[in-house]
């Protein structure tokens, strides 16, 4: 047995003393005793130690153990073994998160002491050997400087490096079990198709598929790079195909440079005179002012048909926010300056909230002028450039400005013969960005041209901006109007319902009446025992009535009220451990009389490999309650009601079938809603079950859905599975 430096937490000396003393006879050494967070933290910096029994509740400490458990290993890489004599669920539950290499019941014995320790000790090795193998080849392939995307044997992503990352778009987070021709969307140049993904196609051939020569990548943004190289299968020492790795690179710079050569040997010649030019330079500057005249019309008018469009897709406000958030706007905008103006490049940078740095967030780059790099995502700190933004906050624009001013990545965006105009962006009185223009036939001897240009550009976003409001409030006019007229159907479905059963209950009371008036007024010896029969089984028969009527009324009142609670919980229900085959079949057994009485067969089938899981039991039995009563109102005689249970997908499925009746798709569209009445003969009377039903799955995070067909019809509830460890 390896001695162990450990470390014992436990604000009960005499504990902790009795503790050290199985150590020392385990042949380990005791590092220190800490009753506090603070002072295992102390010891655990001082002498490191291999392992840690933590007393789970620290008394007289803002710390508990589970608190200083988590640090001590997230922090210090020290594993924890728990000791613990009993604890709330909380406590444990939190404990169990924490991922704890052992617990230890007080009092234990010395052999379970032994061993506890020795499993602890043996995974944490096991754990930092594997660390260190996966942060190796981690480090080996984030090295590359080409970019790498591997995947699983069925093509689904594994890893991409930094570089991987910077050409599709994707972070390695996004894209993790991501299909490979979602992250690696490659086009032909040419044509425009879509390429076979070469990951597959080597995952399927078993052999290097060479990208061909005029492959674009497209990237998530939308933009494209050229890339080359080739994908490869990956095999395991017995030769079998495991994975599929894919190395490229960016070919940009290549193709720029074969464009420069052919540039080079392709010679025009230019034979100008200075009126020529004079006269070129006149016929831009007419034509960039009328541009300018026509921008605001344009942009406008784009902007009101897209957004009706939006509106009579999607006429809910909710639908109108979504796509006013994605800052739409600024993208129209973008992109109408972009072809009025003829531009080489022009560009979006947006302020974040603190106004400390601004970030590129859109940019228009013509096909037909030459490679530049994409600049989504580039930022820039305001502080780093004061006299380029001071001018830009005091709602004024830059024309040309100098070297010494413009920050650095925009002056990468500019050659020798290439003009610039910056122009803040303001949302009502505040600056929220700029927009730059690059451009090559702006005359630097006509400032007013330039200026023409940023008023129009400015005014343009404001206008925009004011639309994009009055779009929005019109949008929320409507959904304001839309919700009324749902709650005026709701009462009416309401009141509906509760008036039907007080009809008839006060129906029943009137003859009720009656016959007990006919009974006081009447000799019951002198009348005929038929009569008199006839008398008692009416009165009987209106008494069921009344009881019955009284149920349903009963019954849709607390529907009611369970299905507002339902709707105006706000907190997670607290969950406990709950065992399926046993719980289940007392549920199901509640309902055979009935269904006896009513010549049904119901029926329950179990998996036998469900395990435990955490869920609030009352909730869940109501929903199943509530699904079984249908079942059992619903189903003709001779039919079958059949209630299963299964895990599927890491998650559990738990259905509640019928034969003999079936619903339309588009009734199972609607099954769900306060109130629904279903034309369909066998399901005839929908209240606020199975809406309450809705209701209650979502309260334990869960989903509900019918699927009916064949005679057949299905109601499945999907929960997660989480077991409770504590």
């Amino acid at each position: 047995m390896r001695a162990a430096k450990i470390l014992i937490v436990e604000d009960e000396r005499v504990v902790a003393w009795h503790v050290q003393e199985a150590l020392y006879k385990l042949g380990h050494h005791v590092v220190g005793i800490a009753t506090t967070a603070k002072e295992a933290f102390q010891y655990a910096l001082d002498q490191p130690p291999d392992l840690v029994l933590m007393d789970i509740c620290l008394q007289g400490s803002s710390l508990d153990g589970v608190s200083a458990a988590e640090y001590l290993y997230l922090q210090l890489d020290v594993p924890v073994v728990y000791l613990t004599a009993h604890a709330d669920q909380h406590t444990l539950r939190r404990a169990t998160e924490t991922s704890p290499f052992g617990y230890l019941v007080k009092p234990f014995q010395e052999v379970d002491l032994h061993s506890t320790i020795q499993i602890a000790l043996r995974r944490h090795q096991l754990e930092q050997a594997l660390k260190a193998v996966q942060q190796w080849y981690a480090t080996t392939l984030i090295s590359i400087g080409d970019a790498t995307i591997a995947t699983d044997v069925d093509g689904f992503v594994a890893f991409l490096n930094p570089t991987a990352e910077i050409l599709t778009g994707w972070t390695q987070e996004q894209a993790l079990g991501a299909f490979a021709s979602q992250v690696l969307d490659l086009v032909d140049e040419d044509t425009g198709a879509a390429i076979d993904n070469p990951i597959l196609a080597a995952l399927c051939q078993g052999d290097t598929i060479t990208l061909p020569s005029r492959a674009l990548l497209r990237s998530r943004d939308g933009s494209v790079h050229p890339v080359g190289d080739s994908a490869s299968p990956i095999r395991n020492r017995k030769g079998e195909i495991i994975g599929g790795v894919m190395v490229f690179q960016d070919i940009s710079d290549r193709r720029c440079q074969e464009q420069t050569l052919q540039k080079q040997n392709q010679v025009l010649e230019q034979s100008q005179d200075q009126l020529t030019a004079q006269l070129w330079e006149q016929t831009v500057q007419l034509q960039q002012a009328i541009a300018c005249t026509q921008l605001l019309k344009r942009v406008l008018e784009r902007f009101a048909s897209q957004s009706a469009e939006e509106c009579a897709e999607e006429p809910s406000f909710n639908s109108v926010s979504t796509w006013v958030s994605r800052n739409s706007v600024l993208h129209l905008l973008l992109q109408e300056v972009g072809q009025v103006l003829d531009v080489e490049y022009c560009w979006v940078a947006l302020q974040d909230a603190d106004q400390r740095f601004v970030t590129i967030a859109y940019e228009h780059r013509p096909t037909d002028r030459g490679c530049k790099r994409s600049a989504i995502g580039e930022q820039i700190y305001l502080e780093d450039f004061s006299r380029f933004y001071l001018r830009l906050m005091q709602h004024q624009f830059w024309i040309n400005p100098s070297p010494e001013v413009l920050p650095s990545l925009y002056q990468s965006f500019l050659d020798a013969k290439s003009q610039l105009i910056v122009c803040p962006i303001q949302d009502d009185q505040r600056v929220i960005g700029e927009i730059g223009i690059v451009m090559r036939h702006l005359s630097t001897q006509s400032p007013l041209q330039g200026e023409l240009i940023a008023q129009t550009v400015n005014q343009a976003a404001i206008a925009l901006y004011q639309t994009q409001r009055h779009q929005a409030a019109q949008a929320q006019v409507r959904e304001l109007q839309r919700l009324n007229v749902l709650k005026d159907e709701f009462l009416q479905a309401l009141s509906r319902e509760l008036r039907t059963p007080l009809t008839n209950m006060r129906m029943a009371v009137e003859m009720v009446q009656r016959i007990a008036q006919m009974l006081k007024t009447s000799s019951l010896q002198s009348m005929h025992p038929d009569a008199t029969e006839a008398l008692w089984g009416k009165f009987d028969r209106y008494l069921q009535i009344l009881q019955q009527e009284w149920q349903d009324e009963c019954e849709l009142v607390n529907n009611l009220l369970d299905f507002q609670s339902t709707a105006a919980l706000a907190q997670a229900l607290p969950s406990h451990s709950l065992y399926l085959q046993l719980w289940l079949p007392e549920v199901v057994n509640r309902f055979q009389e009935e269904a006896k009485r009513k010549q049904q067969f119901l029926n329950s089938r179990i998996a036998d490999d469900l395990p435990a899981i955490a869920v609030h039991s009352p909730t869940l039995d109501r929903l199943l309650t509530e699904l079984l009563k249908n079942a059992c109102q619903f189903t003709p005689p001779e039919h079958v009601i059949q209630v299963a249970a299964q895990a599927h997908g890491g998650q559990l499925e738990l259905s509640v079938s019928n034969t003999g009746t079936e619903l339309s798709s588009a009734e199972q569209m609607q099954i769900f809603e306060p109130f629904y009445r279903s034309a369909n003969e066998g399901w005839s009377g929908f209240g606020l079950g199975l809406a309450l039903v809705k209701r209650l799955a979502i309260a334990l995070k869960g989903q509900i859905r019918v699927e009916s067909e064949s005679n057949q019809t299905r109601f499945v509830l999907t929960l997660p599975i989480t077991q409770d460890l504590a």
